[in-house]
């Protein structure tokens, strides 16, 4: 393949990797995911307009006197930018594991030390050349330690890639779980990278191979922005009615719903205002993510409307009653640590699928639980 074309192809590259980082830019999510797959396409594109300039100017658009310094330059940048790139994968891949290695300054570090250990030999290759070395014929040769580069990028990648594929396996949504086992294939575009490294970048298939993942990141995320609630950040009313008719046909245990809403939601909206409403939603949702973490079928969130949630269990009912339980013990623990001058409080009907129920079937026993629950309250008014 000649230059020309091998540099066409990664401008190619870069067009969709910059459409990408346009569409990321224009989503309203800030979630943690989200974040760092905008870190990521960064990362990655820079280390595409690296390797494409250094192709310009060792091949195409020769200047002397310069070419060997800018073949270095561009080369080391390629390296760098590479490292962080896969460095952001494995935090976005954290991320999607509702993992804590990414999420403090100090846990930061952990991975921080390699990938600054990994930068600091790419620097020091300027001199040492024992990661490549770029000939008096602008001839681009690697050396031992980028084997040991790949191998180190493989390795960390494939650690979080196991993650997601044990939690894929738990996930009760198949469209979360298609998207974590997509997440998952990434390491396959660093094995390609280190098997073609042997004959050599005649082909840019590692940039092709990199950028359909990141392209297919950015669709499956969008995906799921759009069936999720954006200021609780569980699923949306639309996407439960398509799970429910999905897991109603699709179920190995007894299957639960609970159906709950926050008690007096309406006084916390009257007495400090919506900004302070939907900071109580938030926390009620981070109360059910924590407590549904851990079941090996992680239970189902999703918010119906309103001050309304909805968790689906696949499991028994005990383990529903303890899930139950859970919830409460865990919104507690939030509302000592929110230090509001009112505290959250779920009421929570409960109801079980049998053969030849509807989705709206199902959620209407669980409302008329919860509003047995409510009516029985010695200050039994308003659901609100």
């Amino acid at each position: 393949m000649t230059s020309i074309l091998y540099a066409e192809v990664y401008l190619l590259c870069i067009g969709i990797v910059g459409l990408c980082i346009y569409w990321s830019t224009r989503r309203s999510s800030n979630s943690a995911p989200e974040r760092w797959l905008y870190v990521m396409l960064v990362g990655f594109m820079v280390s595409f307009v690296s390797n494409l300039l250094f192709t310009l100017f060792n091949s195409i658009l020769v200047v002397p006197g310069m070419v060997y310094p800018l073949s270095y330059l561009f080369k080391t940048v390629y390296h760098g930018a590479t490292c962080f790139g896969v460095f952001a994968w494995c935090g976005y891949a954290n991320a999607l594991c509702r993992g804590t290695l990414f999420t403090s300054r100090r846990k930061l570090l952990i991975p921080l030390v390699p990938l600054a250990v990994m930068l600091g030999l790419i620097l020091s290759n300027l001199s040492t050349h024992h990661l490549f070395e770029i000939d008096a014929s602008g001839k681009y040769v690697r050396h031992g330690l980028f084997q040991v580069q790949m191998g180190v990028l493989v390795l960390a990648t494939s650690v979080f890639s196991l993650r997601l594929l044990f939690q894929a396996h738990g996930e009760t949504d198949p469209v979360k779980r298609g998207h974590e086992r997509l997440v998952a294939t990434f390491p396959l575009c660093l094995l390609i990278a280190w098997a073609l490294s042997i004959v050599g970048e005649s082909i840019p298939v590692i940039c092709v191979a990199i950028t359909l993942e990141l392209l297919c990141l950015v669709m499956g995320t969008s995906t799921q922005q759009i069936s999720m609630d954006k200021l609780t950040q569980v699923n949306n009313r639309q996407n439960l009615m398509g799970f429910l008719e999905y897991k109603l046909y699709n179920h190995d245990e007894k299957l639960f719903l609970l159906m709950m809403d926050l008690d007096y939601f309406k006084t916390i909206n009257d007495s400090y205002g919506h900004l302070e409403g939907d900071d109580a939603l938030i926390r009620a949702a981070k109360a059910l993510k924590l407590a549904c973490d851990g079941y090996k079928r992680r239970p189902y969130i999703a918010r119906y409307g309103g001050d309304e949630f909805i968790v689906v269990i696949e499991s028994t009912k005990a383990d529903a009653d303890a899930l139950v339980a859970h919830i409460r013990e865990v919104l507690d623990e939030l509302n000592g640590k929110a230090q509001r001058p009112y505290e959250l409080k779920f009421s929570i009907g409960m109801s079980e699928y049998h053969p030849g129920m509807t989705a709206n079937d199902l959620i209407e026993a669980a409302d008329n639980a919860l509003y047995e629950i409510k009516r029985a309250r010695p200050d039994h008014g308003s659901r609100r």
